[in-house]
């Protein structure tokens, strides 16, 4: 089983040439100690997000891959429902890609927002 997998992240999707939408399913394995979502999931969800939407747009012989993600949680959620990313390409350079994403729960809250910055790397190196 892979991080993907394991995560529980539905397969996601471009919505525009600048726009994604991803979902995770949440369950005890999200949770922290004290029961609210753990905040290491959401910005691994965000990562991995960026990651692939950003391998969709650079093509066959690059890829992108993480340098740095930040996030501002601003309310915690329990783990149950689904956390929905709706993320948007602020930077799409030749060597990196920056995403933002809003992490919102099921009552259309924003429970995190995410910055992914991307290295955009040849296959070969």
């Amino acid at each position: 089983m892979n991080l993907i997998e394991s995560l529980q992240i539905n397969v996601p999707r471009m919505t525009s040439d600048t726009t994604c939408i991803a979902k995770m399913n949440l369950n005890e394995f999200h949770k922290q100690p004290q029961g609210y979502l753990n905040g290491g999931a959401t910005l691994a969800f965000a990562e991995i997000i960026a990651g692939m939407m950003s391998n969709e747009l650079v093509g066959s012989h690059k890829f992108g891959v993480g340098q740095s993600v930040t996030a501002n949680h601003l309310r915690p959620v329990t783990c149950e429902g689904t956390l929905t990313a709706l993320g948007t390409l602020l930077v799409k350079g030749k060597t990196s890609h920056v995403w933002r994403f809003d992490m919102i729960d099921d009552a259309q809250r924003l429970i995190s927002q995410v910055t992914v910055t991307l290295a955009i790397v040849d296959f070969d190196r």
